[in-house]
């Protein structure tokens, strides 16, 4: 038996040694930190028994987002609530699984915390990769407005991946840090330090089966994928768990993009701002990554109820501006009624012309490709009715004064 030292460096002592301990609000937050952690390590161990206990499948009722809740979802939250009840840093709690935030007779807590205490735990009955995502805000009132943050206000945020291994990974002081789970001692140890997302990669994960619901540019953002006429000039590589968890983690590490956009049955987009989208675009912003609605970053929207929802895009910062610069802003028609107006050969050919575009820049404002302008204008092919509206749209925006009679039509 070796007699060598460890240099295995333990969760607190990490903490410690990098959380300012010479005030209280750094010690608090160590602490509040450590509480989750051993949270996370007993739902790890109610997940991997999980197909011996009967804690599987549906609990039969569901949250206020209408959808179902699993028993492992009811457990990881009540084992989280617990812990967190138990320190006194933690002044009130709000999750994926309750209505409101439940708030602790901590009079001294100097933090607020929000979780998806089980993501993806639809994917245990089949052993995939799941999780619990958490934020921690700085308490200003305990009162529910002190939930209702933008993600700036969060001190901490961060995630714990139950896969082959336990994972904790964090985000504090700008820097992403990871640990992994020894099992048999039930203790975090640093596993890598100062996480930095790779500067573009060749990944992209985004759910395929929406394909149908999404507008015309996500579409075309995704055909671009599988050939060479995106920013990496070659085919890139799908890849979809279906968990936040496991699926952010492969981009934070190796790179690309991870998009859940707004579709034609989530307009609002589906992930929860609070406690999915803020933590993780915490996480990506300080390991130099980048995070986005569509518009902006996640960090800077300002949220108006607890389980308000989102688009979310992550991943590798040339990865996200190529996203954003190939999906110009949604158009809104200034004008009530519908525009009955007969888009042919001709009149296609004459608004490029008056719009003074390329080709390129023509195509990308309709939201289709280049060659199907040209063959609008070679009278190959017609707009079919989303086309003609998306036509529709460019006119009112570059001509509005032409809308009841275009080009002398």
């Amino acid at each position: 038996m070796s007699s060598e030292k460890s240099n295995k460096i333990d969760l607190k002592t990490f903490l410690k040694d990098n959380l300012n301990f010479s005030s209280d609000e750094g010690k608090a937050l160590a602490q509040l930190i450590i509480s989750i952690s051993q949270a996370s390590i007993e739902i790890s161990e109610n997940t991997r028994l999980a197909g011996l206990t009967n804690i599987l499948g549906s609990a039969n009722q569901t949250n206020i987002q209408g959808e179902d809740v699993q028993k492992l979802d009811l457990l990881a939250n009540e084992i989280l609530l617990e812990h967190l009840r138990n320190d006194p840093n933690c002044g009130g709690y709000a999750s994926e699984e309750l209505d409101r935030p439940v708030f602790f007779s901590n009079e001294d807590s100097s933090f607020l915390v929000v979780a998806d205490p089980l993501d993806g735990s639809s994917n245990i009955d089949v052993n995939m990769p799941i999780g619990t995502i958490f934020g921690i805000i700085r308490k200003t009132t305990l009162e529910e407005s002190g939930f209702i943050r933008s993600g700036r206000y969060y001190v901490a945020s961060g995630y714990v991946l139950y896969g082959p291994s336990t994972l904790l990974v964090i985000a504090c002081n700008n820097k992403v840090n990871e640990f992994t789970l020894e099992p048999k001692k039930n203790i975090f140890y640093v596993s890598q330090e100062n996480i930095n997302v790779p500067s573009s990669g060749n990944i992209y994960s985004i759910n395929e089966g929406n394909y149908d619901s999404w507008d015309t540019s996500v579409k075309e953002w995704s055909r671009s994928r599988k050939g060479s006429s995106n920013e990496l000039k070659k085919p890139c590589s799908l890849r979809y768990v279906g968990s936040l968890v496991a699926d952010a983690h492969r981009t934070l590490k190796k790179g690309g993009i991870f998009v859940y956009p707004a579709d034609q049955n989530n307009p609002n987009g589906k992930l929860r701002l609070m406690y999915e989208a803020n933590p993780y675009a915490l996480i990506f912003e300080s390991a130099n990554g980048a995070s986005s609605n569509g518009k902006m970053s996640i960090l800077d929207l300002e949220p108006e109820n607890f389980h308000q929802r989102t688009p979310l895009i992550l991943g590798s910062k040339k990865n996200v501006k190529e996203f954003m610069r190939e999906r110009p802003p949604k158009r809104k028609s200034s004008v009530n009624q519908e525009i009955v107006f007969p888009w042919n050969q001709a009149t296609i050919t004459k608004m490029r012309s008056e719009s003074e575009l390329s080709f390129k820049e023509f195509s990308q404002s309709i939201g289709v490709d280049k060659s199907t302008v040209r063959r609008w204008e070679a009278g190959i092919i017609k707009p079919n009715k989303k086309n003609r509206k998306e036509l529709d749209y460019f006119l009112v925006e570059k001509f509005p004064e032409l809308v009841n009679n275009p080009f002398g039509k």
